[in-house]
């Protein structure tokens, strides 16, 4: 018996129809798990968090954005892209911005491919330089995998109920999506191995400094956790928020960090809120974006019109 196929249009109506009911079925158990605890606790616990700490955190998240276009920058300019870190950051700010309505927590990459063209001019760099920054910075964060496993060890499977099988399966389907745009950026940037370096370098504080912001609020809401085990939990939700099942990770990455937390000896109460505050910060760090979001877009859709004029 022959297999069917689905057309290109049915996958696509199939892939946002998951990805969407992930949103919700993550989102609605982490509503469950609210609906559990006890909201005077969590009013007392953010009202404790020092308005030093609400100032920082934002902060750190900025920075962190900084060393994330610096990473992206070495790539850049290692093909001659005139474009300066200012306008880079802009750039990722939008992407930024536009992950919060996107898949998972890549939707931004594609936003980034379509509006660094304006300044390359080149397919090939644009989508290149964009899938080598996250490949680059997912060997970073490959590389604090064993905290997750010192941390939980063998009990980290059955946190997730069989979930976290499900992670190299959604990793595998990943890279065969950008194998060939991988092979060809890398045949790209081949005799620039410099620039490989020093966007590997400027992922480590780009992924360590939100692990820090983490780390000083978990603290203020009296969690009793080292760096190290929040090292170990924002690894594992990095890699479960690359699985393109639901928005920004929403509900996903708010499951996984209350499940972690509590494992770690955390209050329900504490995870949760802990969960909340970080994303809210986050997306309030992203808002600015939206500044440059439209412009971005409207140079390269001019830019397209412009190339498209040229070739007939």
């Amino acid at each position: 018996m022959s297999k069917k196929h689905l057309s290109p249009k049915a996958t696509k109506t199939l892939a946002t129809v998951l990805r969407w009911g992930g949103t919700l079925v993550s989102t609605a158990l982490f509503v469950w798990l609210l609906s559990r605890q006890k909201w005077e606790i969590v009013l007392e616990k953010t009202a404790g968090i020092a308005f030093w700490v609400i100032l920082l955190a934002p902060l750190l998240y900025l920075l962190s954005y900084g060393f994330n276009t610096l990473r992206w920058c070495a790539l850049l300019w290692a093909q001659q892209v005139k474009i300066t870190f200012w306008q880079a950051f802009s750039l990722n700010w939008a992407a930024g911005f536009a992950s919060n309505f996107l898949p998972s927590t890549i939707g931004g990459d594609g936003f980034r491919m379509l509006a660094v063209h304006t300044y390359s001019g080149r397919k090939t760099i644009s989508i290149g330089s964009v899938v080598l920054d996250r490949m680059i910075n997912m060997a970073a964060m490959a590389c604090l995998l064993p905290a997750p496993l010192i941390v939980f060890g063998a009990s980290l499977r059955e946190l997730f109920s069989g979930g976290v099988a499900s992670v190299p399966v959604g990793l595998q389907k990943y890279f065969e999506r950008y194998f060939p745009k991988l092979v060809t950026a890398l045949q790209t940037w081949a005799s620039r191995p410099w620039a490989f370096v020093y966007a590997f370098l400027a992922a480590w504080p780009s992924n360590l400094l939100p692990m820090s912001a983490t780390y000083v609020l978990a603290h203020q809401l009296g969690l009793s956790v080292t760096f190290w085990q929040v090292i170990g939990v924002q690894t594992v939700t990095y890699f479960l928020s690359l699985l393109p099942i639901s928005v920004n990770g929403y509900g996903l990455r708010e499951v996984a960090y209350t499940t972690l937390y509590v494992a770690l000896g955390a209050t329900l109460e504490q995870a949760s809120t802990l969960a909340l505050i970080t994303r809210f910060l986050m997306v309030l760090t992203t808002i600015p974006g939206a500044i440059w979001l439209s412009r971005a877009l409207t140079g390269s859709i001019k830019l397209e019109s412009e190339e498209s004029s040229g070739g007939t």
